[in-house]
């Protein structure tokens, strides 16, 4: 194995500097919320298409996805294939009403599609996951860079935390959009070179193949069961979340077409992710069978060290200087994610917290300083978290999973939903959350069930509860002996499921437990049901006042365009950065390469220097026919 020298700190210096610079460059755009936040509705379709694709995966898919690979050979590249899927479908469900709700928060549209409490709800549980996540994603970048690097953990967790709060904090959603770009180019173009380097090391795909053990659906891994319906519950948590959770790449994009296209793009992008992030590992598991008769990987014995692989093989095989560029696209991989975090989560906080509930009245300029504020303490907050994460033994899939799996249904269904029906009840997104993550809680640590059933569940007591909501406040309207014969069969229903699928040791306190939770379940249906019946004239008046903006194409020139706006053009600046970073790593050829390593790297340095020269002559051809368009 090589080890790091003075190139590969320069590059990964370097990259900090232009992440930084960028965040710099973009402060002077930010001239209140709605172009923090949002963008003013002007990022590019490709570049918020860009922002999509690169805040769904971080670090986590180079060590904790690629542990999980390496542990469970082709199983896995069904499951880095789901991701285009989940784009396509999730954009035909909400990316064109996401534009039209006008918001600058994901969470702004509860208020008046549903109620305050609402609102506030989901303003905290989002920020509480999302922050959990993105400390699990920053200790997983922090592990694979400390072994590279030669430093510490803690300071690498520190050092890579506090330059994302600073990009994140002074440039807000267009520093986050344009650093996405240049920071996908880095890492497609690299993992592009480890893929085939990987397949040409084991002798080919043939030979690749032919050596792993055949596809399997029943693993265990870090004493987690995962099999098909894992799968199939990824692909619906996956297809809801992005329908819910991308309103922010959706809303920041001038209209409704390029909505759509910035899903396309994604989506597009996502195709490539078997190649790029599966093969690799699984060309590891070929080379080291054993992992603790590798000298590289034998201090990492105690902590899951097939999280290490697909770093392991870069650091062997890559030439110094590029293995900074793959120390850099690692880091490109959870910094995208990192700082859409902070941004959507202090957007929540500012919009929907604080202005939602304290200070109503509160000017877009002062709205601007309350997000920069919330950011700084949610990048405090996720360091901080990150620096415990590191030290734990449960393993970083695992870790991704528990959250992923517990928060992600019952807040997006709602959230998704409540887009498309409309006469659900304003209590109804209140309602699903609740049964949703009590229904979590439940399969998960009470029944002891697997992650794919423990998420059916969820899915169908969140989706149940708030498809059913009209219904159920009507016939508590006009026949509450009915509604109360339905929560005793809820009630009799979920007892005995759970007492019939219990794998935990059924003792007396767990069964008393499970009819528990299932006596909540009838209950709490007869109490929401009130709530559900309580909506008044005005209450739909305002949910139908909602629903005509959705039906209302937007106004470009009126309301992107208007007082006077002009498009702001990220093409130069983007092809200016590649340019410049593709120049500063021909300095690499300075070094002692092989005639392979010269290929190498000259094939990535051509494609960032031709790819930034592109982006720079369409920019300025944009730039002219603006000009000329503001003049007539």
């Amino acid at each position: 194995m090589k080890s790091v020298n003075i190139f590969d700190y320069i590059v990964v210096i370097a990259y900090f500097i232009f992440m930084l610079g960028i965040g710099l460059y973009f402060m002077r755009f930010n001239k209140g919320a709605k172009e923090y936040f949002a963008g003013g509705n002007m990022i590019p379709w490709w570049a918020s298409g860009m922002t999509l694709y690169m805040a769904n995966f971080t670090a986590w898919t180079f060590s904790g996805a690629a542990g999980f690979t390496y542990s469970t050979g082709t199983f896995m590249l069904i499951w880095f294939s789901l991701g285009s899927i989940s784009y396509f479908l999730g954009s035909f469900l909400t990316a064109k009403r996401w534009r039209r709700t006008r918001s600058i928060s994901p969470v702004e549209y509860t208020y008046s599609r549903y109620n305050v409490t609402t609102q506030q709800f989901l303003s905290w549980v989002i920020a509480i996951n999302f922050t959990l996540s993105a400390g699990v994603q920053l200790a997983a970048t922090a592990k694979l860079l400390s072994p590279v690097m030669g430093l510490d953990i803690i300071t690498v967790t520190l050092v890579t935390g506090i330059v994302i709060l600073v990009y994140t904090f002074l440039g807000g959603i267009w520093a986050v959009s344009i650093t996405d770009v240049v920071q996908g180019v880095i890492l497609l173009a690299t993992t592009f070179i480890v893929a085939p380097m990987s397949i040409s090391i084991v002798g080919g795909l043939d030979k690749l193949f032919a050596s792993l053990p055949p596809l399997t659906f029943d693993h265990v891994y870090n004493g987690v069961h995962y099999d098909q319906h894992w799968l199939i519950s990824i692909l619906l948590i996956t297809t809801i979340g992005f329908a819910a959770g991308s309103g922010q790449r959706f809303y920041s994009v001038k209209d409704e077409k390029s909505a759509i296209k910035v899903a396309w793009f994604a989506a597009a992008l996502g195709l490539a992710g078997p190649l790029t992030f599966g093969i690799p590992p699984l060309a590891a598991r070929v080379l080291w069978p054993d992992l603790s008769q590798v000298e590289f990987f034998q201090p990492y014995l105690a902590t899951n060290p097939q999280d290490l692989v697909y770093i392991a093989l870069c650091v062997k095989f890559l030439p110094n200087g590029l293995i900074g560029v793959f120390v850099a696209a690692m880091l490109a991989a959870t910094m995208s994610t990192l700082s859409y975090v902070y941004n959507m989560v202090s957007s929540v906080v500012a919009r929907d917290m604080v202005q939602g509930l304290f200070r109503p009245k509160t000017k877009d300029e002062e709205l601007m300083k309350i997000g920069k504020i919330a950011s700084v303490v949610i990048g405090t907050i996720v360091t901080s978290l990150a620096v415990l994460f590191v030290s734990s033994q449960y393993g970083i899939f695992n870790m991704m999973q528990t959250f992923f799996t517990l928060f992600n249904i019952p807040v997006t269904v709602p959230l998704c939903f409540g887009l498309i029906f409309r006469r659900v009840p304003k209590w109804s997104a209140v309602a699903g959350i609740a049964w949703g993550l009590l229904a979590g809680v439940s399969g998960r640590y009470l029944l002891g069930w697997d992650i794919g059933q423990q998420v059916y569940l969820s899915f169908v007591m969140t989706f149940g509860i708030f498809a059913t909501s009209f219904w159920t406040g009507h016939i508590y309207k006009t026949n509450k002996s009915l509604l109360a014969l339905i929560s005793l069969l809820v009630t009799l229903a979920v007892g005995i499921l759970f007492a019939n699928t219990m794998r935990v040791e059924q003792t007396e306190l767990m069964s008393a437990l499970a009819w528990g939770v299932a006596a909540a379940f009838g209950v709490s249906l007869f109490t929401f049901a009130r709530l559900f019946s309580l909506d008044s004239d005005e209450d739909r008046k305002m949910v139908a006042e909602f629903f005509k903006k959705l039906d209302t194409p937007v106004d470009v020139a009126k309301e992107v365009f208007g007082a006077g706006k002009i498009q702001i053009s990220a093409f130069p600046l983007v092809g200016s950065t590649m340019i410049v970073m593709g120049g500063l790593l021909s300095l690499i050829f300075f070094t002692d390469l092989r005639e392979q390593e010269k290929l190498i790297v000259g094939a990535l340095i051509s494609f960032m220097i031709l790819f930034g020269a592109a982006m720079w002559y369409f920019g300025k051809k944009s730039e002219i026919r603006g000009a000329q368009a503001a003049k007539e």
